[in-house]
């Protein structure tokens, strides 16, 4: 199924209904006091966010949403039915943006969360509301009041733990599948990925669950639109680590790789870097000489202490390092620090 992060909607919610201009007709009492229902309210618009459901996909093709309007007043002081609200099921991690204004107008973050987005139009009162001493047959009563009508662009933010970032063919599809036993698409060539891959592995010790998404493979260029890495750059604002993976190599690709990513992150949004960093250092299998590996992982543990992060060093192709990553996270999961 196709994935979509973003879509543009209008919703709006009912109108009031109008009250009732009524005078009491029984027999024997020809002169009759007012007795105008009022209007119903008209019917909110809501969104609720579900796990249930991981794309705006639907939203493409359904771009408008209409509650209910309110009944009008009857005689007899009967009020007019409230109008049907309109629950808008949305994924988890959906930020609900105003179209014109562009300010954030609702930010769902957990499952089962809601917001009331419009309320209705407030519905008018009979005649029988108006009547006094004064003024015992009064020949009005309020209309209701309109519904309101605004356009939003939805924005899906995935909820993370841990976001996993690195260039393309770095093994971030691999290593989420070793972590966590989802079945992303693999292949040995760049952009494999095309969405974000989420996933969730337990911690035994305390039965609570790490998420990490993975972001499709972001390139030099990405923060100016190059590539396909600025359109989920988004996906890791929620996390609250990135990781950093990054392909074995010579020190200078390390540090090259490593540079890449950060400066495209930056360009997009700079406090993202603000988070809690680590960097693993993947396919240590295809150096196959002790010496020249040992010399590799000596400077780049150097290069990343300079840089305050702590780089650990596995093969996600077979498994090497990858039980003494999961305790890293599973750490980070427990509230202790990662020691650089």
């Amino acid at each position: 199924m196709k994935f979509v992060d973003n879509a543009l909607i209008t919703i709006a919610s009912g109108n009031g209904g109008r009250g009732a201009v009524s005078f009491r007709r029984e027999k024997f009492i020809p002169k009759g006091g007012p007795d105008g229902g009022d209007g119903g309210g008209g019917g909110d618009v809501l969104f609720n966010a579900s796990h249930n459901i991981t794309s705006l996909l639907d939203f493409r093709y359904k771009p408008r949403y209409i509650a209910g309007n309110g009944g009008n007043g009857q005689g007899n002081n009967k009020k007019g039915r409230d109008g049907k609200d309109i629950v808008i099921t949305v994924p988890v991690g959906t930020t609900v943006v105003d179209f014109d204004s562009n300010e954030i107008i609702a930010d769902l973050a957990a499952d089962g969360e809601k917001a009331v987005l419009l309320r209705g139009g407030i519905g008018g009162k009979g005649n029988s509301f108006f009547k006094t001493s004064t003024n015992r047959r009064p020949r009005f009563a309020q209309p209701g009041t309109s519904g309101k009508t605004k356009k939003v662009r939805l924005i899906l933010k995935s909820i993370g733990d841990i976001g996993i970032v690195g260039l393309p063919n770095a093994g971030k599809s691999t290593l989420i599948s070793k972590l966590t036993g989802s079945r992303p698409k693999i292949a040995s060539y760049p952009f494999t990925t095309k969405t974000p891959n989420l996933g969730v592995f337990f911690d035994d010790g305390t039965d609570k669950t790490l998420t990490l998404v993975d972001i499709p493979g972001i390139i030099e260029g990405a923060s100016e639109g190059a590539g396909m890495g600025l359109k989920f750059l988004s996906h890791i604002e929620r996390s609250n680590i990135l990781l950093h993976l990054i392909e074995i190599g010579t020190l200078k690709e390390i540090e090259d790789r490593y540079k890449i990513v950060v400066k495209e992150i930056a360009g997009y949004k700079e406090e993202i870097l603000k988070k809690k960093q680590i960097a693993v250092i993947n396919k240590i299998d295809l150096i196959t000489d002790t010496k020249k590996l040992n010399k590799i992982m000596k400077e780049a543990e150097k290069f990343f202490e300079k840089e305050n992060i702590p780089v650990y060093f596995i093969s996600a192709y077979n498994n090497a390092g990858i039980n003494e990553l999961k305790n890293i996270l599973n750490a980070s999961l427990n509230k202790k620090e990662i020691a650089v």
